[in-house]
């Protein structure tokens, strides 16, 4: 029961229990009459609108916003206040919106490690492909065996044979036309008798006229065909000149090549077999905070 006068004029008003009236989802209602007396006291649900903060700037006081740290992983407890010059907008993810730094002091309503999220896998795979190649060998090409397959043809524009050939055997085809000359040489030689007769009783012989010796010349031809050779042949610097084949099928090859500035041109299969492992800094933990001052 309250009163409400002086002594000489109180007057009984209204019954108010004793007790607290609101709580963190009710408000209290108190009615005043028009006497300026407390007439009653009662509680209304607590509603929340959230129309209330829609004309708020952003980073204003009393907005919430998520933020990330700055630079550098330390943990915060719910609760805890940071200057927002060492915060960062960000979104759920962690990737900073423009690097865009709020103003004030802002409280941590949740919790931040400050560790960085990171992913690791591994995987494999393989492909295949195909594909027109084009381009210059650089460098020289070492052989160490290999054989050549097919024969080679072309034509000698001229050189010189260094050395002799030696033939174990063979035979000349054709005939060789010759001229000979020179002296004919008589040590002791006989004549027929020419005449005979007789002088002074005595029988006499005259034999021909001779000489000891004389000269002669003449050409002929003598032939040569399949006649057997064998020996050295002397060829040093025989000049060459001419068409030739030469059989270089499975010749055994080894030795330097002259590739560079090669062309090479053609198509090309490729097959691939990868394994990757990973391990990635994805991003550093978002929280949301509300700016208190």
């Amino acid at each position: 029961m309250a009163f409400h006068g002086n002594a000489a004029n109180v007057n009984i008003t209204t019954d108010v229990a004793t007790g607290n009236y609101g709580s963190s989802n009710a408000i209290p209602i108190i009615t005043i009459d028009n006497q300026g007396r407390l007439d009653a006291i009662n509680t209304a649900a607590l509603t929340l609108d959230a129309s209330v903060n829609t004309n708020s700037s952003t980073g204003d006081i009393g907005t919430y916003g998520f933020l990330m740290q700055a630079s550098g992983n330390t943990s915060y407890e719910p609760g805890q206040t940071l200057a927002g010059s060492n915060l960062r907008y960000a979104d759920s993810t962690g990737r900073v919106s423009s690097n865009v730094t709020p103003s004030g002091t802002w409280k941590l309503m949740g919790y931040d490690s400050g560790s960085p999220r990171t992913n690791s896998g591994s995987g494999s795979g393989t492909g295949t492909g195909s594909g027109n190649i084009s381009g210059n060998v650089e460098g020289n090409t070492s052989l160490s065996s290999g054989n050549i397959q097919g024969n080679t043809s072309g034509t000698l524009q001229g050189g010189n044979v260094q050395g002799n050939t030696s033939l174990s055997s063979g035979n000349i085809q054709g005939n060789q036309n010759v001229n000979v000359s020179g002296n004919i040489s008589v040590a002791s030689h006989t004549h027929d008798v020419n005449s005979f007769g007789f002088l002074g009783g005595t029988r006499t012989f005259t034999a021909k006229a001779s000489t000891a010796g004389g000269n002669f010349s003449g050409s002929g031809s003598v032939s040569l065909d399949n006649m057997g050779v064998a020996g050295n042949v002397s060829t040093d610097n025989l000049g060459v000149g001419g068409n030739t084949a030469v059989t270089t099928d499975n010749l055994n090859v080894a030795g330097n090549v002259t590739t560079d500035n090669l062309n090479v041109g053609g198509n090309a299969s490729v097959n691939v077999s990868t394994n990757v492992s990973v391990n990635t800094t994805v991003a550093y933990p978002t929280s949301l905070w509300m700016r208190t001052a």
